[in-house]
């Protein structure tokens, strides 16, 4: 897709920075994990230690590109499916996301492919969660990557509809091994790229990972347009990284893993222990 930086120039008031890992910030989902009550937080939030706690494998690395809350224009993009309306006016859901896409990726593909080990071999959306008709039919996210000239060769239908058994399951914010089903072949050896719209809970990119991976996949990374963030959670720190990404400007110079705030980049893979060690 052509000019995907002057596409996003007109709507960077929409886009919100996503904080680096960091004592306070999860190290998956880059929001406010809770405090264990000593002072130190959790190297993971609550949200998901729940989703991923019990699956075959997890995405490790989930990358946002904003933060995003309740009663803001992106969140009206991305939940409400509303065209978007920027500095040159207003313009269509589906070629915002693109553009969207297709310029962080322009910036930080190597920034993902060393979260992988390496360069994507597949790319893989997450299908509509409404069970009674085929997920090509009405995914938007398959729409979107098709127009993502960097990742549309790369991309595989490998995620069936959601199993109507496990569909509550999904609709409760809750994950499961056995929600989605993979197509085809085992993916043994294979770098995915799963690409989605908006994380809040996790469930359902996190049950998708772990099909993913008990395909075989040796490593998903998952890239999302926006982490939906609540600014009045009990927890102690979401409203104050909502207050410090809403008072640094967004650019698409940065993201989450080479945020010079942190110092240096997330391009290798760090255990539970490695977090646990960097914030005690």
């Amino acid at each position: 897709m052509g000019g995907a930086e002057a596409f996003t120039h007109d709507f960077l008031p929409l886009f919100r920075p996503v904080p680096p890992t960091r004592a306070g910030v999860c190290r998956i989902c880059h929001s406010g994990p809770n405090d264990r009550g000593d002072g130190v937080p959790w190297p993971t939030c609550a949200s998901c230690k729940r989703t991923t706690e019990h699956l075959y494998g997890h995405a490790e690395y989930v990358v946002p590109i904003s933060l995003t809350a309740k009663n803001t224009q992106l969140y009206d993009v991305l939940v409400r499916k509303n065209d978007p309306n920027g500095t040159s006016g207003r313009r269509r859901r589906p070629d915002f996301l693109a553009a969207t896409v297709t310029h962080f990726f322009q910036k930080h593909g190597r920034c993902l492919q060393g979260c992988a080990g390496g360069p994507f071999t597949v790319v893989a959306t997450i299908p509509s969660t409404r069970t009674e008709q085929p997920a090509e039919a009405f995914d938007t996210m398959t729409r979107v990557v098709s127009m993502v000239g960097a990742l549309a060769s790369l991309h595989r239908p490998l995620l069936l509809e959601v199993v109507d058994t496990y569909a509550p399951v999904l609709a409760n914010r809750k994950s499961h091994r056995k929600v989605f089903r993979v197509r085809g072949d085992r993916l043994d050896k294979q770098r995915v790229l799963l690409v989605d719209d908006l994380f809040v809970s996790g469930a359902h990119v996190q049950s998708a990972a772990s099909a993913l991976i008990e395909k075989g996949a040796a490593a998903v990374v998952t890239l999302v347009v926006a982490r939906h963030i609540n600014p009045d959670s009990k927890d102690p720190y979401s409203a104050g990284i909502w207050r410090e990404s809403c008072a640094r400007p967004f650019s698409f110079a940065h993201c989450c893993l080479c945020d010079p705030v942190r110092g240096r980049g997330a391009l290798k893979r760090r255990s539970r222990e490695d977090f646990a060690d960097e914030v005690s």
